[in-house]
């Protein structure tokens, strides 16, 4: 079963469904952009670092300031939109809520460092976020 197959077969209501999908999009457009690793580098480039510890301990609480911030210049929101079909502020305010969880659930899991180094072996995309939308729907 794809990611955004996961997502539809989960998600039930209009913005869980609607967070669920931008979760699988981001899902696989970190396959294709090197993982999650990658998006906490590119978060700290940004001078988000601070923002990715606090995920990385738990405090997930949504953040569209630093979507925006993190993921500027990578073209990633745009990119979610096109792939889900999702206006982009609809997939900014999706990352809010999914990236922080995302982020949690795989330096807490130790599969990647709070700087973004992967660490073994990855989780399966869909297992990931099978766990994240367990919390968001």
């Amino acid at each position: 079963m794809g990611i955004l197959n996961t997502v539809a077969s989960m998600a039930k209501g209009t913005a869980a469904s609607e967070h669920a999908q931008v979760a699988g999009g981001l899902m696989d457009e970190l396959q294709q952009r090197g993982g999650v690793g990658s998006l906490i580098q590119n978060f700290q480039r940004n001078g988000m670092g601070s923002v990715i510890e606090q995920w990385s301990q738990g405090n997930t609480q949504p953040n569209p300031t630093a979507i925006e911030n993190g993921t500027e210049g990578t073209g990633l929101i745009d990119s979610i939109a096109q792939r889900t079909g999702l206006a982009p502020g609809v997939v900014r305010g999706g990352l809010a809520i999914a990236l922080p969880l995302i982020v949690h659930h795989m330096v807490s899991n130790n599969h990647v460092t709070p700087n973004g180094v992967p660490t073994g072996d990855q989780p399966e995309p869909t297992s990931v976020l099978q766990s994240v939308l367990q919390r968001i729907i």
